[in-house]
């Protein structure tokens, strides 16, 4: 029996913690910053005539950064939008065939932008790249993409079948 065909091995159950609480309590900080940018700047703007330096750019950064924290869970979910033309004539056991497929692809294409986006944070940080109007360092959110690309990537290899129970 392989770890993946038990959802209580210690790999899975460190995997299923991480990405069930600890990354749903990061991107519940993020709303929350989200929320406090968007509040000091609208306060800021219409009541002392002064608006929040950099709100927009903060409020893209912690966008990006909400969408990529949810990624790993949207896929331990099987929430991703997908077409199932066919699924309703297949067989049960073609239609796991097509998930297991399904779920490897998906794994090849989030490690390949994993690395991708790794080597290219690596690249912005060895620059000193930084955004236009704060100057903050941009590699924090390439680090943060390539570590949710490979979690979405591991939580995909998880049969099908295995990620519905969690």
């Amino acid at each position: 029996m392989s770890s993946l065909d038990n959802l209580n091995s210690k790999p899975l159950r460190g995997l299923r913690f991480f990405v069930e609480r600890v990354l749903p309590a990061f991107a519940a900080a993020l709303i929350l910053m989200m929320v406090a940018v968007t509040v000091v700047d609208v306060i800021g703007r219409y009541v002392f005539d002064r608006p929040l330096p950099g709100a927009f750019e903060l409020t893209q950064i912690l966008l990006a950064d909400l969408v990529l924290t949810a990624l790993p869970l949207t896929t331990l979910k099987g929430a991703h939008v997908e077409v199932d033309l066919l699924s309703q004539v297949w067989s049960n056991n073609t239609q796991r065939l097509a998930g297991r497929f399904g779920g490897t692809m998906m794994a090849v294409v989030f490690f390949i932008l994993s690395w991708t986006v790794a080597s290219h944070g690596l690249g912005l940080m060895e620059e000193g790249a930084r955004t236009n109007d704060l100057a903050l360092p941009v590699w924090p959110v390439a680090a943060l993409a390539a570590l949710t690309y490979l979690l979405s990537g591991m939580v995909a290899l998880i049969p099908e079948h295995l990620r519905q129970e969690v």
